[in-house]
């Protein structure tokens, strides 16, 4: 009887560790959204973090937080909403910055050719 337990115990232990595939709800921005929106988001953070190129008091985080949320037709709420979908769900999260760093990394190559 106790080696039945255990059996138990390591499937539904074994079963609770696999991530189950997760629908991404309508009033959340899709991952390729939310890639393009990070990605201009760390651009403007890499600019505002470069005292050499550009005065960081002129413009603040913010600042740019709202003019890329302009370009990209999206409210704050909707962004803020989103964002926390994702960081509620790491493996997602993790899904959109990996695409993020690529689009860097191929914005990085093409500046040093």
């Amino acid at each position: 009887m106790k080696k039945n337990i255990v059996i138990v115990f390591v499937f539904f232990f074994i079963w609770s560790c696999v991530e189950k595939e997760i629908t991404i709800p309508e009033n959340v921005l899709k991952q390729n959204e939310m890639t393009s929106i990070l990605t201009d988001f760390h651009i403007a953070q890499s600019a505002v973090n470069d005292k050499i190129r550009i005065d960081s008091s002129l413009y603040t985080m913010n600042d740019y937080l709202i003019y890329i949320l302009k370009e990209h037709k999206t409210q704050k709420k909707d962004f803020t909403r989103s964002l926390k979908f994702y960081s509620d769900h790491p493996g997602m999260l993790k899904l959109v910055y990996d695409s993020v760093i690529t689009n860097l990394s191929r914005m990085e190559a093409r500046d040093e050719k």
